[in-house]
């Protein structure tokens, strides 16, 4: 698929992996439209680049099906034919209102559980499935018969078995990958998971510095990923019809054990 001259949604985008993406595939000739409940954010990233290649579509909440549906409409009467969505949005635990079970509200609670899936996962689900119902309409981009693609943000720590409720969301995200593209394969979708590691976005940078030491791989490199590491990642699964129903690590070849 071409990057430029098509649009792309970003969940996410306001900030973090999200927004060096735009950043990235903006810089490459494509359109894209922000889904982040973070509208301050939004708004000063289509300001920076015009309305004709950053729509910001308000503050959304990706768990919320109408937003998500207005949202999308928004952008559809902005841009016209969508070639795909980039899922970057997520959360690392519950709010602090929602304890947990266990002695110092150390052990995960079915609340905490539900917090974090419904953001992490079903969320996940429902902007894939939203953008799909409007790609499967349009028109093939080239002659191969590709419509779009969907890219869904998994981690090692749902590859590793680590972190929960974390790493379940991120689990089930990358179970999603393989049966999605198998299924929209006949309008000529294509579905990619990354996974990627510890990088540094607002996320990693506000835990505390001695949480913030255990991210770094014992590997090579030993440090964190860079958002624009990712985002060139994510230009390379756009680009590449041959990335279908798989998911990338970009993890520096760390493997959790907590």
């Amino acid at each position: 698929m071409k990057i430029s001259g098509n649009t792309f949604i970003v969940t996410g985008g306001a900030s973090g992996l999200g927004e060096s993406t735009i950043r990235k595939i903006v810089g490459q000739g494509a359109n894209a439209v922000v889904i982040d409940l973070n509208e301050e954010g939004a708004k000063k990233l289509s300001e920076e680049f015009g309305e004709d290649r950053v729509l910001a579509t308000g503050s959304v909440n990706v768990t919320d099906e109408a937003q998500v549906e207005k949202a999308l409409a928004l952008a559809v009467e902005h841009f016209g034919t969508i070639a795909g969505a980039i899922i970057c949005h997520g959360v690392a635990g519950a709010v602090p209102s929602i304890p947990g079970f266990g002695p110092n509200n150390a052990l995960t609670s079915f609340q905490q559980m539900k917090f974090v899936s419904d953001i992490n996962y079903l969320a996940v689900f429902c902007v894939a499935q939203k953008v799909v119902e409007i790609i499967m309409k349009q028109e093939p981009l080239n002659e191969e018969g590709e419509r779009g693609i969907i890219v869904m943000v998994s981690s090692v720590a749902g590859l590793d078995g680590s972190t929960s409720a974390y790493g379940p969301s991120k689990a089930a995200v990358a179970g999603l990958v393989l049966p999605l593209a198998r299924e929209w394969a006949p309008f000529g979708i294509r579905v990619a998971g990354i996974a990627p590691g510890y990088f540094v976005t607002p996320m990693t940078t506000n835990l505390p510095e001695e949480y913030q030491s255990m991210l770094i791989p014992n590997v090579f490199p030993k440090r964190l990923g860079l958002p624009a590491e990712f985002a060139n990642t994510v230009s390379y699964v756009l680009e590449n019809v041959m990335v279908n129903g798989s998911i990338l690590r970009l993890d520096a070849g760390v493997r959790l054990t907590y």
